[in-house]
């Protein structure tokens, strides 16, 4: 819901040039391990390895700060695994004397064979269990819960931590709202005019627009979910019906639709998480008079000072779901969602997706202060569909984001290990 949502890299650069002929043979690896050198307690050399392109985004003085602190962190690289390749970039896995495995994305220029884009995702440990992984969730403060199932027509869990407890989820409660788009069978090039009353406030792009920028129900859903706008998704649950979603949970596989309800827009969310009074009086209403009380929260100001960057009403005021609940949303949307369903939510994976392992991988998460959560839809080279959910809250502190995304891709790889 917010721009504190899913920050699951420690850097992000990158300044492609996807005209330009592709690189040597052997460019990419040679680039890969001397970048993998520099993880080192003073790197050198970094002027001569990256392009100067590379540059315009970064200082010298913080990219060296970048590896010396991934090598105080998990220590020096032993190892620069080639994952995958295509032109002038690749993915690799950095693994360290610390047994951590690091997914890196990599690019070069196809002149010179110098780094132009360079991303690493968070660390995880190597040969982690699902069970590994239950433990680890269950050891965190707060609560978390976990789901790694087999879809289909013979289900099996092959590994679950409180699935069937409801957990606040933040943004992923987007996969109800394109799950009821999907049910209503409105048609993905339908026109949509953006209005002042759609706007929410970050993450996304369109609370920047102008007033009746039309916007087909692809263009909405696509942004909804692989960059999570909340202003793309504020403006489906108005034109789709706060109740026709409502009404669309059970089809969904919510197990307890009351708790969604009201359906809260985003802009809604932040209102009662940005003043207390308004969030008391809001949830000391009989539930039939909740809805009264959104549409006149609706004339007041969004303003993003006041949004809490703490825990509050994390068991209150949210979207609640359980794994299992997700997981059935998900397998709702591989049954009815179609192609364009499943390309959308294909487009953000969210971690490092196994390549030789999973045909397919969608994914919706969400993440506010005290709420982190996770949702995958797997395929595997067998046509075997599988769901991975986990959430995890906690009322009293902020979390730990980048321990709980370790923990999720170490899960995603056990679950590739285990076909």
């Amino acid at each position: 819901m917010y721009n504190f949502k899913m920050k699951i890299l420690f850097c992000f650069l990158c300044s492609l040039n996807l005209f330009l002929a592709p690189a040597a043979a052997g460019d990419l690896e040679k680039a890969a391990d001397a970048a993998a050198r520099q993880v080192a307690e003073e790197p050198r050399g970094l002027e001569e390895l990256f392009d100067k392109s590379f540059f315009r985004h970064i200082s010298l003085e913080n990219l060296s700060s970048l590896f010396s602190g991934l090598y105080k962190e998990h220590g020096a690289v032993e190892a620069a695994v080639l994952v995958s390749s295509k032109a002038s970039s690749g993915h690799f896995y950095f693994d360290t004397a610390k047994g951590l495995r690091i997914p890196v994305a990599l690019s070069v220029e196809p002149a010179n064979g110098k780094i132009n884009g360079l991303f690493f995702r968070p660390a995880y440990k190597k040969d982690v269990t699902l069970r590994g992984v239950r433990e680890g969730l269950a050891a965190l403060p707060g609560r978390a819960g976990l789901l790694a199932r087999r879809l289909g027509e013979k289900p099996e869990n092959l590994e679950a931590l409180g699935s069937d407890e409801s957990f606040a989820i933040g943004s992923a409660f987007k996969l109800y709202v394109l799950g009821t788009l999907v049910r209503s069978k409105t048609p993905w090039d339908k026109v949509f005019n953006l209005r002042e009353g759609d706007r929410s406030l970050p993450s996304g792009r369109l609370q920047d627009w102008p007033d009746d920028s039309p916007l087909t129900a692809h263009t909405l859903a696509t942004l909804m979910i692989s960059e999570s706008d909340n202003t793309a998704s504020d403006l489906l649950i108005d034109r789709l019906g706060r109740r026709k979603i409502e009404d669309s949970l059970a089809s969904l596989g919510h197990s307890d639709p009351a708790r969604l309800k009201p359906f809260l827009k985003t802009s809604e969310m932040f209102k009662l998480k940005s003043g207390t009074a308004a969030a008391l009086k809001y949830l000391n209403l009989p539930a039939a008079e909740k809805y009264g009380f959104l549409d006149s929260l609706a004339k007041e100001p969004l303003e993003i000072e006041k949004f809490t960057r703490s825990p509050f009403g994390v068991d209150k005021v949210e979207w609640f779901a359980s794994p299992a609940d997700l997981c059935r949303a998900m397998e709702y949307l591989e049954r009815e969602g179609g192609v364009k369903a499943l390309e959308v939510m294909a487009l953000n994976p969210g971690l490092s997706i196994p390549e030789n392992a999973f045909l397919y991988a969608g994914y919706k998460g969400g993440s506010e202060p005290g709420v982190l959560s996770t949702t995958w839809l797997l395929k595997n080279k067998k046509s075997e569909w599988y769901c991975l959910s986990a959430s995890w809250n906690d009322e009293a502190d902020n979390l730990d984001q980048k321990k709980f995304l370790a923990l999720m891709q170490s899960a995603l790889n056990a679950l590739a290990a285990a076909e």
